[in-house]
């Protein structure tokens, strides 16, 4: 899995207590996370790092995440599309274009909708009371390129929210399950990986 950050990197474990137990015991498969240095960096080095990955036989499929509101307008101007489903399809096929048409069938493009820190809404009782009517008012995914999850978050938390930490912590305890049902963009990479694994 490649990512952009090191928020991403707790998601692994997070994503294989989901994947796993609808897997029989001799097709358990490995998630692991490569980490990029943000999402320029990403889109500048994810075809020579894929081309690497499937040469070297380090990987034999590759599913990309990033976050969907951290896409730099200069390189792909989400604005210009009106609903949230065209913002995901066009982003998908830009960075679908920056690949060889050779490993189009070994890697798959997803996004965090708007941001990972959006999953981590799905659990508002990991929250301090006094925010959790603030972090529910809409859907996790719903919580918008307007002021996203972290932003958000921060206003509420201040100096007490750590990103990084927060999302290790959280995610390292939780069931995946609840972020699945309440994230249906989420939902879209977890049903991904459970094709890939059982293919």
């Amino acid at each position: 899995m490649f990512v952009e950050g090191e928020t991403e990197r707790a998601l692994p474990l997070f994503l294989h207590r989901w994947l796993d137990p609808q897997l029989p015991i001799t097709g358990k498969v490995g998630i692991s996370a490569v980490k990029f240095k943000g999402i320029a960096n990403y889109l500048d080095d994810v075809a020579t790092k894929a081309e690497l990955y499937v040469s070297q036989r380090r990987a034999t499929f590759i599913v990309g995440l990033v976050d969907l509101y951290g896409l730099p307008p200069a390189r792909i101007n989400l604005s210009a599309y009106s609903t949230l489903k065209d913002k995901v399809i066009a982003a998908r096929q830009y960075v679908r274009g920056l690949l060889p048409a050779y490993l189009h069938p070994r890697f798959r493009q997803h996004f965090a909708v708007h941001e990972t820190g959006a999953w981590l809404l799905a659990y508002p009782l990991e929250w301090p009371p006094e925010i959790r009517d603030a972090i529910t008012k809409k859907r996790p995914e719903e919580i918008n390129f307007d002021e996203p999850p972290s932003r958000l978050l921060t206003r509420l938390l201040r100096a007490d929210y750590k990103k990084v930490v927060r999302a290790r912590n959280i995610f390292g305890r939780v069931d995946p399950r609840i972020a699945v049902t309440a994230c249906p963009y989420l939902g879209l990479l977890a049903d991904d990986l459970l094709r890939v694994a059982t293919a």
